[in-house]
């Protein structure tokens, strides 16, 4: 088996060995570094990353219940293919629970929120031309988990990361210059309407942004087929 396209871990680290490996193998899925279908095993990515085998264990463990990663008793361990069921499972799990988050910021957004928000949407702005997708996803996250700390909820961003990662695959697929603009529009619509405490066009607003991967799915399914599997 060739080298996986996952870093070596860093020194001294801060995160237990598993958390890192998870970490480090959750990055490779969902940015597509790990494509669909890969193969995987144990010792080879425990040699990769440095590690035992225990920690990579556990954190295969973790990715298949997340649905990532199907191990299969005597056969080969695969990333599994996107599920557009899962996909659209997620969209709506996430869509409710940011909705009632914007809905609670709407009432406690402050002019220094209100700078911080426009400082990520300067920080996006930025990137729109840059090469690495990775740091314009990274940004587009640190937005979305700011109107949940803005709302005074900020757990909710860790159930909504749990929950979207089945979209961000897609999202990955997705990512072009123009959609990257897209997002960035997205992102200034949502905020106008925050600034503007028009509570129906915030709802409006975010569920056509995060509605827009039912869209993109018919699309993106047609241009990589081997990445999807067949929903029963």
């Amino acid at each position: 088996m060739s080298d996986l396209a996952i870093a070596p871990l860093a020194d001294a680290p801060v995160k237990s060995a598993t958390e890192q490996v998870f970490d480090a193998l959750y990055e490779a899925v969902i940015s597509l570094q790990l494509t669909p279908g890969t193969k995987v095993s144990e010792i080879e990515v425990a040699k990769q990353l440095g590690v035992s085998r225990q920690p990579v264990r556990d954190a295969f463990f973790r990715l298949s219940n997340l649905g990532f990663l199907a191990i299969r008793p005597q056969r080969a361990t695969l990333i599994t293919r996107i599920s557009e069921k899962a996909v659209l499972d997620a969209m709506f799990v996430r869509t409710a629970l940011e909705l009632e988050c914007l809905r609670a910021a709407s009432v406690r957004l402050t002019p220094e929120y209100s700078a911080r928000l426009h400082a990520n949407l300067d920080q996006q702005t930025a990137e729109l031309d840059g090469p690495d997708h990775a740091e314009f996803h990274a940004l587009d996250d640190a937005f979305h988990a700011l109107l949940c700390e803005i709302a005074g909820q900020p757990q909710v961003w860790r159930l909504i990361q749990e929950q979207k990662a089945h979209m961000d695959r897609v999202r990955y697929l997705t990512l072009s210059h123009m959609r990257k603009a897209e997002v960035l529009a997205d992102h200034i619509a949502i905020v106008d309407a925050l600034e503007a405490g028009d509570s129906a066009m915030v709802d409006a607003r975010l569920r056509m942004h995060l509605g827009d991967i039912r869209t993109a799915l018919v699309g993106i399914r047609k241009d990589n087929p081997d990445y999807f599997e067949i929903d029963g």
